[in-house]
């Protein structure tokens, strides 16, 4: 009796006692080829929105891709229609890396990522039920199709939770600019087409702030547009002039085209959104 009288009261302690910031959930690992992924709880923002990530992991020298996978390559498909209590998602990428293949160019990650995931709820005051179904690919030299299932139970208003593994991911999600100059943030000054005439490409002018580096470039367009690796030349302002190829466009396309520029570098990955106006390249 008096162990159970202990416990009763430690119990109506914890209770009392605010809560600290705890490990974040995580679900079972989900194994297939080569990889396995899990989801990761985070804490609810103050809005009620909750927040996970979904993991990841590879062999060593096995790479996934990204929303853009690049020259070859299958993007992520994520099928959340088990989820309950769940009104609408939104997937943020982290910056991407560009690997070499015997295909050209793929985008994607190396070994590990975790994708960070805003969830809203139908009931902010309900708990949800996030269920997860992926396709995905994973590739040393040749590419492998893979799958995954994983589901987490969030409780709301759980704003205690740190998940280091989250948290050092959601960092590398690109921040959004517009364009035009910035103090503190690398700058996407201008987007314009290539000269008439010239091989189909999208003329850039980046710059980085003091310290800064300019990595790499991606651009995207609806549909069957693909670009190509970007040819970067400093310029004796200091300023990057970037020059990325249009490698194939969906036909007929005209008119003012939403894209967007991601620029990965240091302090931070940006990313722009954009219309353009591409004339079709005459024969």
């Amino acid at each position: 009796m008096k162990s159970i009288s202990l416990l009763s009261a430690l119990a109506a302690l914890a209770l009392s006692v605010p809560a600290l910031a705890q490990e974040a959930a995580v679900s079972p690992w989900s194994p297939s080829t080569h990889s396995s992924i899990r989801l990761i709880a985070g804490a609810t923002a103050a809005s009620g929105k909750q927040r996970i990530g979904v993991e990841i992991t590879m062999s060593p020298g096995y790479k996934t891709y990204w929303r853009s996978p690049g020259d070859a390559g299958v993007p992520p498909v994520f099928d959340w229609s088990g989820s309950l209590n769940v009104g609408g998602l939104d997937v943020r990428w982290p910056a991407p890396e560009r690997f070499e293949d015997g295909n050209g160019y793929s985008v994607g990650y190396v070994g590990e990522v975790v994708v960070p995931v805003s969830v809203q709820p139908v009931d902010p005051a309900q708990p949800v039920m996030v269920v997860l179904k992926l396709d995905y690919a994973v590739c040393e030299k040749m590419c492998i199709p893979a799958k995954g299932e994983a589901r987490l139970w969030l409780e709301p208003g759980v704003t205690s939770v740190t998940s280091p593994r989250l948290e050092s991911f959601q960092e590398r999600v690109p921040l959004p600019v517009k364009l035009g100059p910035h103090k503190d943030k690398i700058s996407v000054l201008e987007v314009k087409p290539g000269e008439a005439g010239a091989e189909p490409n999208v003329q850039l002018l980046l710059q980085a702030p003091p310290d800064g580096t300019i990595d790499d470039v991606f651009v995207e367009g609806p549909g069957m547009w693909s670009f190509g690796k970007p040819s970067l030349s400093p310029q004796p302002d200091g300023t990057i002039a970037a020059t990325v190829k249009i490698n194939d466009r969906p036909k007929g396309s005209s008119g003012p085209i939403p894209f967007i520029v991601t620029v990965r570098g240091k302090p931070a990955a940006v990313e722009a959104r954009l219309e353009l106006d591409i004339p079709v390249a005459k024969p």
